[in-house]
């Protein structure tokens, strides 16, 4: 792809930001600190967004990401990726990973078994609109190259179903899926009355009125009000006849990923979610992909880009991005079977304005959580440890701290641990570009200790 040209003397003052950008993080007043920041390239003016970050079985790292000039609507965004090698220290030169021609592919997923096999999800954008996305896995059993990308030995595409599959001569008035779905809106309205939310008064971000028009939009679309041609219902006399009925395109289209699954046992649990239905959902298997099943929907106020983690008692926590009105936060439900049920979704004190965090669960038994932790921009990128499983964060750090209203962004990150303890993460750097240009974008990589951050 190519890069635009920029005067050396840019990079000069470009060099010296980040310098200084380092030493400021590594706050020299902790001599304990082991905070390492780098980009993983250097700045481009194309889009480069969406990281994905694994480490392989000789600890070196593998990174994804998709690049190109936009997103849903740019047919040459592509998934690129880049080695770390753990020994020199070093990113090698990015390569191509995934790339369906003239179409866009987003938000790659990088994923490494029980099995030692190395998995990639991600989607491609069929028709320009994200609820037009076709979910996509490929597998390698040979990706210790010391350069270039894996080689692939299976790709599919995941067939998402979450509906039981029993609309096939269209959506009745009893269909499972609406069912289930009127049930999770249900429940979230009685938690939004239970926390004060919706009031009586109706002068309140979110009102009754407001809450029936989202709720008949969205199980319009779930009940394939999109799609409606000849069907038949049984009538009073339990006799089929033909009637317009909708089908459910929209509610198998659409799904995305955005953050890494969770392996137990057996069972791999895939986080989804949908911007076209607004909610998130998780694909499982047990068969290495063979078959799939789908969890009954996630629904909240907007609650979207699960991420994963696992308790001590064997029940499930995700976290959610929030997509909907204010008050921004995080928000969280709770699985107690392997992540086919959930409870109703609910608020955290966790701020959040409306973008990707990740969660992951650290040798120690502590969560390492990595987030925009404002609620007006991403201009701010922290980490949070939590002792608790999330019931308090008492250790913060903050990796990116730009001025509000700037061009500086740190969002859309990722977050492992290592076997040496060691915690890496990865997100999306951006900074202003020379006057009267386009910002410049990278991918950064950052990697400290759990001590660091209590400290």
């Amino acid at each position: 792809m190519k890069r635009t040209k920029l005067p050396l003397v840019f990079f000069m003052l470009l060099f010296s930001f980040i310098a200084t950008a380092k030493t400021n993080g590594k706050q020299k007043n902790h001599p304990n600190d082991t905070l390492k920041i780098e980009s993983v390239f250097p700045f481009q003016q194309q889009h480069c967004h969406g990281s994905t970050l694994v480490e392989l079985p000789n600890r070196d790292l593998l990174a994804a990401w998709f690049q190109g000039s936009g997103e849903r609507t740019s047919d040459d965004v592509a998934i690129k990726g880049a080695r770390y090698n753990h020994k020199t220290g070093k990113w090698g030169e990015p390569f191509l990973m995934a790339d369906v021609p003239n179409f866009p592919d987003i938000n790659p997923v990088l994923f490494v078994d029980h099995q030692g096999k190395l998995w990639l999800f991600w989607y491609t954008v069929m028709a320009y609109q994200w609820s037009t996305s076709l979910l996509k896995y490929r597998v390698s059993e040979n990706y210790m190259q010391k350069e270039g990308a894996p080689i692939w030995s299976w790709q599919d595409v995941i067939h998402v179903k979450p509906d039981g599959g029993k609309a096939t001569e269209g959506i009745a008035a009893n269909d499972s899926f609406v069912v289930t779905l009127t049930r999770k809106f249900d429940e979230y309205f009685d938690y939004l009355i239970r926390s004060g939310q919706i009031k009586d008064s109706g002068d309140e971000v979110i009102t009754k009125e407001k809450w029936a028009k989202v709720k008949g939009l969205y199980l319009d679309i779930a009940k394939g009000k999109n799609l409606v041609s000849e069907g038949k219902v049984m009538n009073e006399k339990g006799i089929k006849v033909s009637a317009p009925l909708g089908y459910p395109l929209m509610r198998r289209i659409g799904w995305q990923t955005r953050n890494k699954p969770l392996q137990i046992g057996n069972r791999m649990i895939l986080p989804l979610y949908s911007d076209g239905l607004n909610l998130s959902l998780m694909a499982i298997t047990e068969d290495q992909g063979a078959h799939w099943s789908f969890s009954e929907p996630i629904l909240g106020g907007g609650a979207i880009q699960p991420s994963l983690a696992l308790n001590r008692d064997g029940s499930l926590t995700i976290l959610m991005r929030d997509n909907g009105p204010a008050p921004k936060r995080l928000m969280k439900s709770i699985s107690r079977d392997g992540g086919t049920t959930w409870s109703s979704v609910e608020d955290t004190d966790i701020p959040n304005p409306g973008t990707a965090a990740d969660v992951t669960v650290l040798a120690s038994g502590n969560w390492a959580l990595i987030l925009n932790d404002i609620e007006d921009g991403r201009h701010r990128l922290s980490v949070w440890l939590s002792t608790d499983e999330g019931k308090s964060w008492p250790f913060k750090k903050i990796l990116v701290n730009g001025k509000p209203g700037s061009a500086v962004r740190g969002h859309y990150p990722a977050i492992i641990q290592g076997k040496d303890g060691r915690i890496h993460v990865s997100y999306t750097n951006q900074i202003a570009g020379p006057r009267g240009e386009s910002d410049l974008k990278n991918i950064v990589h950052a990697s400290f200790s759990e001590d660091w951050l209590k400290h």
